[in-house]
Order: structure tokens, then sequence, then C-alpha cells
């Protein structure tokens, strides 16, 4: 093939690629290697359709012979980085993002990549002023505005966050994403009534929602009410994360002969926890490489009856695949009990603590029902018999702890907190909070209070283990508010640690709620923030008291509702059948 004929093949599979035409494109720079096999453009292209269809290994082989080819390259270098990102090396993919900006200055892309990989490894001061620098170099760019939003959401600066993520959404109101993160950390901020939350979902689902119901289309499901019903779970979570610890006990202990079982997983870094899940399901379906339209198509053609989404506005959701209605029952659960927004999703689950009253059903667009126990099944960590940890109180002074992420750590609780230590005299304050300015916006706080700064101490991020450990120095856990906690709560209780949690408007903030009277310790939960201050000093002041339920939390919490895997299992298949029920009942 003559240079000018390469020109014109390479300029025609670029033509696929970017329009979406993966397969023509893969076959042409193939076709252009095989006549050309240093052609480093159609190498590294073709390494990029192998990272955008999942299939990382090539990918980086691919890549990084380009790479050898024209080490000058800062797109290539750029792409290699994202390519070890995805397997998860991101001590190697900084180096590459480092070595795209030392030859193109002027890389926003690579900018917003580096401070991506710094925020993975918990430095949010430098990943902020790198997602500033892909800013300044590139207004126009959506994602470091996202990014630099989802750090000043992990450093508690909410609104900040807010604005970034507002900012995004103008630069880029077709990506449902940008705005999905909008309205995760809005559930975060004290200021945002059930009435607010309702508006923005709203707002969102008619930008990114409305336009996907002409796809909609009818089902051809058996409509028998009482056959084998088969139910999907969609989730990136499929991993050491808090939904697959509470689904995995679920999964457990499932009916087998009337539910089969398929998971749609979006896990990106599949780990051990990945293989339990698997293990517990009839059929698996790695989903990430897919568009929410295959996605969606995969779950219509796998026929599935009743589809569940775990993700909600979090993370890597798949809400666009629900648009498109691709089961006849579609169910939100675990992710953190709010709406979704989205209208072709049937039912929302939750419980009578979580949603006492049937007015705040208003709020979601979904139909609301109550699961019979716990909307959780909190699942002890797994560990070696010589490995579990003892809940006994290591020696130190009065403390008081909230090992949640900092982004829940609201002005308002962090204030709340502040009059606790005025309250308690010599009491302490444990929280976790990552390396950076943001501690010591928290001991400021603590001065202009006319504290010792002294009295507020961090953790940064811990293994699981040493997590565990941490609780053993708390004397009373302090859910935070208005987004309270739920697996940190758990394994507050399993450590032996009492919780005092503040019910408020919103179901997020109801979570403790939910928890607490399901171990049988509702006293526990207050209705107003002096009762709070007074029930967390009370607990503090009552040595014995504290004494004892420390030495019976952990019974108290494994003979309860929240961790009867049993119950929970066949609560939840009630309401999917029911569910299902209803759909052939309208059928006919």
């Amino acid at each position: 093939m003559q240079d000018a004929n390469l020109d014109q093949a390479f300029a025609l599979a670029l033509q696929h690629h970017q329009a979406g035409r993966l397969a023509e494109a893969e076959q042409s720079y193939r076709q252009i290697l095989r006549q050309q096999p240093a052609h480093a453009d159609a190498m590294h292209l073709l390494g990029v359709i192998a990272l955008q269809t999942g299939h990382v290994e090539p990918a980086f082989e691919l890549i990084q012979r380009a790479v050898a080819l024209r080490p000058d390259g800062a797109v290539y270098r750029n792409n290699l980085g994202q390519v070890l990102e995805r397997m998860g090396r991101f001590d190697e993919a900084a180096p590459c993002y480092e070595v795209a900006i030392a030859l193109d200055p002027k890389y926003a892309e690579a900018f917003n990549n580096l401070g991506r990989v710094l925020e993975r490894r918990g430095d949010l001061v430098a990943a902020e002023t790198r997602y500033r620098e892909a800013i300044r170099l590139d207004p126009t760019y959506a994602e470091p505005q996202t990014n630099l939003g989802n750090v000043l959401k992990d450093r508690g600066e909410l609104d900040e966050a807010i604005a970034a993520y507002r900012r995004a959404i103008e630069i880029r109101p077709d990506l449902s994403w940008l705005h999905s993160n909008l309205l995760l950390t809005l559930h975060y901020h004290p200021d945002y009534s059930p009435a607010d939350l309702a508006r923005e979902h709203r707002a969102w689902a008619e930008r990114h929602v409305a336009p996907l119901a002409p796809y909609r289309r009818p089902h051809d499901n058996d409509p028998d009410p009482e056959r084998r019903l088969k139910i999907g779970y969609v989730s990136p979570d499929f991993r050491e994360h808090p939904i697959a610890r509470c689904l995995l006990p679920l999964l457990e202990h499932r009916d087998r002969e009337r539910f089969e079982v398929i998971a749609y997983s979006d896990a990106s870094r599949p780990d051990r926890t990945t293989e339990r899940v698997r293990s517990c399901v009839d059929q698996w379906r790695d989903v990430s490489p897919l568009s929410d339209e295959q996605v969606a198509e995969a779950v219509r053609a796998d026929r599935v009856d009743v589809l569940i989404d775990l993700t909600a506005h979090s993370g890597r959701n798949r809400l666009l695949s629900f648009a498109r209605k691709p089961a006849p029952v579609q169910v939100t659960y675990l992710a953190y009990c709010s709406t979704t927004g989205v209208d072709a999703i049937d039912y929302r689950l939750t419980d009578r603590f979580i949603d006492p009253s049937d007015e705040d059903f208003a709020h979601y667009a979904e139909r609301s029902v109550r699961l019979p126990g716990c909307y959780w099944c909190y699942s002890a960590p797994q560990l070696e018999a010589e490995e579990l940890p003892t809940t006994d109180r290591l020696a130190g002074p009065p403390t008081f702890g909230c090992l949640n992420r900092l982004a829940k750590v609201s002005r308002f609780a962090l204030a709340l907190w502040i009059r606790l230590l005025q309250r308690v005299e010599g009491s302490r304050l444990l929280l976790q909070a990552p390396a950076g300015s943001h501690r010591e916006r928290i001991r400021d706080a603590l001065r202009r209070a006319g504290l010792d700064e002294a009295r507020v101490d961090f953790v940064a991020r811990q293994s699981f283990a040493d997590y565990l450990q941490t609780y053993r120095q708390i004397d009373v856990a302090l859910d935070p508010w208005p987004f309270g906690g739920a697996t940190t709560t758990c394994d507050a209780l399993w450590m032996g640690v009492p919780v005092v949690s503040l019910a408020g408007r919103t179901a997020v903030s109801r979570a403790g709620s939910s928890l607490l009277f399901n171990v049988g310790l509702g006293h526990l939960v207050a209705r107003s923030e002096e009762q709070y201050i007074d029930l967390a000093a009370g607990l503090m002041s009552d040595v014995e008291g504290l004494a004892a339920l420390r030495r019976d939390s952990r019974q108290r919490i494994e003979s309860s509702p929240v961790m009867n895997a049993e119950a929970s299992a066949r609560g939840l298949e009630a309401a999917f059948r029911d569910f299902w029920r209803h759909w052939c009942e309208g059928r006919r």
C-alpha cells in the first residue's frame, strides 16, 4: 500500500472510530498494520479500541508497543496511563501522565488524569492542584470540574463542591453522570429538604430520562404469577464494598428453586469479594465495556423479570439503562434509600423507620414499599477466627468518634459535635480524614469555639483490619447528619461501640433510626439537637452502662433482624413476588 493510500485508509479508519463504528475502525487499523507493522498511530488507536471494549491486556500490549515506536507521543503516554489505571496499577499510571505533561505542558486531559490518580492515593491537595490546572488550560473541559467537585466533597466543602458540579453541568448538560454527582452530594448538605431533592431529581430526569421514553418496548415475559422468576442485579460494586457486604448474605440465603439470579457487574477491578458474589449467582455478565443501551439490550435478551438497581446516583450507575425499561419490573435498593427520579423504575424499597410516614412517599419517583424487617442485611467482616478483633476498649481518654467519610461531616454535624465537646469536659473527638487543609479547617472550628485543637484527632485511610481496631479507641460513635452511616454504624455496633443518631427530614438521615431500632437501641435515636447532645453526653458519663453496652453489642447485632439473613432474604423475595404478581395482573 502506497503512503498516500495508507494515509487515506488511516483517515477512513479514524472517521469510523470517531463515529463509534468500532468494528469497522478495528478492521481498518489491522489492515493498515498488516501493510505497515510499525504504523504507530494505527497500533495506538487499535489499543484504544481494545480499552474501550474492555480488553485491557491487549490494550496494554498495543499501546506500550506504540509508545516504544513513538516515545515523544504525549497522547500515547496518557492513554497508557489510562490502561494502567484500569488494571489497578496506579503507581505506574501516574508517571505516564507526568511524562505526557512534560511532553505537552498544555495537555489538560493528562492533568485531569493525574489528579484522579492522586485523589485515589488520598492526596486531595495535589489532586485539586492538577484539576484546577486542567480547568485553567481548558475552561470548557467538564470532567476536571466534576472531579474537583468530588475532591471538595470528600474534604467536606459541600457548597464549593456543589458549585463545581453545577459548572460541569453547564459545560456538558448531556452527560448524565456529571448531573448524578450533584444529586448524590445534595444529600450530604443540611440545607436541602426532601422537596428540594425531589425537584433536583425531576430536573435530572427531564433532561436525561424523558428523551429515552420512546425506546421503551413492551415485554413478552411469561405472565405466570407463580413461576420461577429471573432476577437481575446491576452494580459496579460487586467487590469489597458496603453494597456487596449487604447483598452477599441475601444471595447466600436465596430460594434457588423459585428465583434464578443474574448479576450484571460493572466492577472495573474485581477482587475476592467479586468471586464470592459470582459464586452465589446463576449467571454472571461483565457489562463494564458496554454502553447503557447495550446493557439494556443484554437484560432484555436475558428475559429478566425483575431488575434491581443497587447504585442510584452513585458512581458508574446504569440509570440510563433502567430508563429504557429493559425488564417488566424494576426496583431500586441498597444504594442510599433515596429516589432515582427514574419513572421507569417501579419500586423503591425502604422500611418503617427510614420512611415512617406515607407523606414522605410524595418525594420519590418510584412507589415506595416497606420491607418487613430492616432495609439492610449486615454481614460481619470475613475474618479467620484468630483474626477476630476483640471489642475490649483500649486505654485512653473518653472519646467520641465518627469513621464515616469526611463528606458526611457537614458544618451542622461539626457544630453539634463541638457543642458536645464543650459539654463533656476532657473528651476528645476522633475523625477519619485524609491529610490536608481540611483537617486544619476542623481544628480552626474548635479554636473559634474556645476549645483546644488538640482535642480532635484524625486517622487517614486504613486497612480494613486497622479500621476495625480503631473502634477500640472510641467510647461513643456519632452518626453524621444529614447523611447518616449504614455499614459504618453496623461496624461500630459489631465492635461494641454504641451509636447516637439524629433522625431528620430525609430518608438518608434516618438510616441510623432503622439500624438502632432493629438492634433494640431505639432509645439512642434523637429527635432534636439538644436530645442528641444529651444522649451522647449521658452515655459517656455512665461508665458502667457504657461498659455493659460494649460487652453485649456484638451479640445484640448478631441476634437482631439486621443480621438475620434468612428472614431478610424471604422478605425481599416476597416483595419481588408481589411486584411480579401485580405486573401479571396488569397483563390480563
